[in-house]
């Protein structure tokens, strides 16, 4: 154990930011979810290629690594046994871009702060989830949260722009550099042609396709996000996408770009009685035709 915390404060070069008392242990034994793991050691990140070199640490002492922004999910995602890295603390950047079309941030930041920062502009992110007031930024991401409202067109997935990852390796990518698919090429040529196969595989196989058009015609989180290997071409694109909802399983996002949309200033809701189901569901292809409904 104490070669295990000697590495981490090497990687992390500050003592004070790697906890590994039982008061620290214990107070971060827990999220929103009923689950409780106590993690071995608490480290307190700064920057994306400190979260490499943790990545790095935790291979080679083969100790699993749970970061942890938010941790308001209910389905136990940001608890561990293992290395707990809390990616809320040092990451609450904010940038404004082109007037409010776009905003730039990182993964500690909550939803409510980033939308109070667009206000002026009248604009808003497209994920709506309920606990937006605690929720952050990175969990969003991750979990590819939707909220109530936004549906298939104005979820993460829709409304991301670019962003940075860290992959496992400890590899960073931005993937909105002009460059990223020549540097994703040269710093992981296995993954880079392991994403292209992948797209070409789903792509020649009529069942596939027709089976992930299909399934993410319609709200769904569950899984990876296979329809980035239809909607994207490029791999930094395809990567970018497929971390989206990977639940922390492909990487850690550092920093996301995320279009924005207006602000609705008039807004009013319908209750509509049908006989049946068979009724209800008869008159959805017309109720969303009319492009109104925002899970259209």
């Amino acid at each position: 154990m104490s070669t295990l915390i000697d590495a981490l404060i090497e990687a992390s070069g500050d003592p004070t930011r790697v906890g590994a008392r039982a008061l620290d242990r214990h107070a971060a034994a827990h999220d929103a979810s009923h689950f409780l793991l106590t993690p071995e050691v608490v480290v307190t990140a700064r920057d994306a290629a400190e979260v490499g070199r943790l990545f790095a640490v935790s291979a080679r002492h083969g100790v699993p690594l749970t970061l942890r922004s938010g941790g308001t999910s209910l389905s136990g995602q940001a608890v561990t046994d293992g290395i707990l890295v809390d990616v809320r603390k040092e990451f609450r950047t904010i940038e404004v871009l082109d007037d409010g079309a776009r905003i730039r941030t990182q993964p500690g930041v909550t939803v409510r702060r980033l939308n109070t920062e667009l206000a002026r502009y009248g604009r808003k992110v497209g994920p709506d989830p309920a606990s937006e007031s605690a929720c952050t930024i990175g969990g969003v991401v991750a979990n590819n949260s939707s909220g109530m409202a936004c549906g298939t067109v104005e979820n993460t997935y829709r409304t991301l722009d670019s962003m940075v990852v860290v992959l496992p390796s400890g590899t960073v990518v931005d993937t909105g550099a002009a460059d990223a698919d020549v540097r994703l090429r040269e710093l992981e040529p296995e993954l880079f042609d392991g994403l292209l196969r992948l797209r070409d595989r789903v792509r020649t196989n009529p069942a596939s396709v027709s089976k992930i058009r299909q399934q993410f015609a319609m709200k769904n989180t569950m899984g990876y996000g296979l329809n980035a290997l239809l909607d994207f071409d490029e791999p930094c694109q395809i990567l970018a996408h497929l971390i989206v909802g990977s639940e922390g399983t492909l990487g850690f996002v550092a920093e996301v770009t995320l279009r924005t949309i207006p602000v609705r200033g008039h807004a009013s809701s319908a209750l509509l009685v049908f006989d049946d189901l068979g009724a209800a569901n008869r008159a959805l292809p017309d109720l969303v035709g009319t492009g109104r409904p925002p899970w259209s």
